[in-house]
């Protein structure tokens, strides 16, 4: 289950969130994300989800993601791309802004939720 998790973060992170629809995410996916498995991922399950998945991948524990603690996840283009300020660590702002893009880019019909 865990790994599902990740690699479920790190393809929202990287732009599949930006997907027509989130039925492109595997179905095991989605049901791990989906809490009231209503087929749908609300703007709170998102960020639920994108919490775990950011404490889980802060091995150390010191609020921000090193390459080392990135690159089974992203490649170094996509660390770059999170990273916004440049400073070769993604901090959870950074995080979180990107997180929030996805989801408002794969909101096609702005209704808070992507189906």
């Amino acid at each position: 289950m865990r790994s599902v998790l990740f690699a479920t973060a790190a393809l929202l992170v990287t732009g599949v969130a930006n997907a027509e629809t989130v039925a492109e995410l595997n179905e095991k996916e989605l049901n791990a994300i989906d809490a009231n498995n209503d087929g749908f991922l609300s703007r709170d399950e998102f960020n639920a989800f994108s919490d775990y998945a950011f404490q889980e991948m802060d091995e150390d524990k010191n609020g921000t993601l090193g390459l080392d603690e990135a690159k089974p996840f992203l490649d170094i283009k996509q660390f770059q791309d999170v990273d916004r300020n440049g400073d070769s660590f993604i901090s959870r702002g950074e995080y979180d802004a990107q997180m929030a893009d996805d989801f408002d880019a794969a909101d096609k019909n702005e209704n808070g939720q992507l189906d």
